[in-house]
C-alpha cells in the first residue's frame, strides 16, 4: 500500500516520461532527415549514434511506461491507502 501523494507522484512522472519520449522522436526524426546522408540510413554522420535504435529505444520505454501508467490507474483502490 502506499499514500496517495506518492501515487499521484509516480502517475506524474510517468506522464512526464512519456510526454518527453514522444518529444524526442520527433526531434530524432528531424536527426533522421538532416543528419544522414541517405533517407535509408540510420547512423548520424555527426554524431556517429544509430538514430533508428534511439527512435527504437524511445518507443520501447512509452510502451511501457503506458502499460505501468494504465496498470496503476486500474488498480488504484487496492494501491492507495489513506
Amino acid at each position: 500500500m502506499m499514500k496517495k501523494s506518492v501515487y499521484q507522484a509516480i502517475i506524474t512522472m510517468l506522464i512526464l516520461v512519456i510526454a518527453v519520449s514522444v518529444i524526442g522522436i520527433f526531434n530524432t526524426e528531424i536527426s533522421l532527415k538532416y543528419e544522414t546522408g541517405n533517407p535509408k540510413d540510420c547512423i548520424s554522420l555527426l554524431t556517429g549514434r544509430d538514430l533508428c535504435l534511439w527512435i527504437k529505444n524511445l518507443k520501447i520505454i512509452i510502451i511501457v511506461c503506458l502499460i505501468a501508467a494504465s496498470g496503476l490507474i486500474s488498480f488504484r483502490y487496492k494501491i492507495i491507502r489513506d
